[in-house]
């Protein structure tokens, strides 16, 4: 399936991808256009002003919302979950307001891939790697 969101994915638009892609829609490929351009024709939108799935202002993420909609019950996916949703709701994106002591951590590499991506897929596919390797971490520390 074809999935749309806006270009220069950052924390949400990229760890919503990851989630996509690891518990959604294993065959997804994605796309990126302008908050202005149309939706194309058969995709699924996220994260863009008419996307069925987009954040809710000051309440909740794309990544929870993906979440919810797709009944997720993997416990570590949750946990990221938490960690998108400390930076980007409830501190605002402000570094010094985050609660979680891995959200900054995570939260700047998200943010960082697409300065060190020539392309929108090649952001993603580093955040895939990313999460992956998050998601490794957490695994890991539940089940020693």
């Amino acid at each position: 399936m074809l999935w749309v969101t806006r270009n220069k994915p950052h924390v949400d638009r990229c760890a919503s991808a990851w989630l996509i892609k690891r518990f959604v829609d294993k065959e997804a490929k994605f796309e990126f256009i302008s908050k202005e351009d149309p939706i194309p024709k058969g995709a699924i939108a996220f994260t863009l002003p008419t996307a069925q799935f987009r954040p809710i202002e000051g309440r909740k993420t794309t990544y929870d919302i993906l979440m919810e909609r797709y009944h997720v019950q993997d416990p570590i996916a949750e946990r990221i979950g938490e960690f998108i949703h400390d930076y980007e709701v409830d501190a605002e994106e402000n570094p010094n307001r985050t609660k979680l002591k891995e959200t900054l951590g995570l939260c700047y590499v998200l943010k960082s891939l697409e300065k060190m991506s020539k392309t929108d897929n090649e952001t993603i596919e580093k955040a895939l790697i990313v999460l992956d390797a998050f998601y490794a971490a957490l695994e890991e520390t539940a089940h020693p």
